[in-house]
């Protein structure tokens, strides 16, 4: 797994995240966060989410991705502005469309 991850929104932006080792504390800031595995030989992005406080929030379907999609990884990106945060959250569920997004947009409708 790489530990940097720049990602494009749908608005061509991008964005880095930073790997959460295996043992390292996940920030109580707020931020940006993706779940993702290794598909073949690319990184694939499972699920997208966005937190006030990544510590207490960001694991809240990590145990439904390792059970679907089996290991995966936490990525992070720190952004204490709600406002810019969720901005940025959109923009990259409209370019990455991650599957446990989807399917929880579609339990919505």
């Amino acid at each position: 797994m790489r530990d940097l991850l720049d990602l494009k929104g749908a608005s061509e932006r991008v964005y880095r995240f930073m790997l959460v080792r295996e043992g390292r504390a996940l920030s109580p800031m707020g931020g940006n966060y993706l779940y993702a595995v290794m598909d073949r030989d690319s990184l694939k992005i499972l699920y997208a989410g966005e937190a006030q406080n990544l510590l207490s929030s960001a694991r809240d379907r990590w145990g439904e991705a390792v059970q679907m999609y089996g290991p995966a990884q936490i990525y992070m990106r720190l952004n204490i502005s709600e406002r810019i945060r969720k901005m940025e959250h959109d923009d990259l569920l409209a370019a990455l469309k991650p599957p446990m997004n989807v399917s929880e947009e579609a339990k919505k409708d």
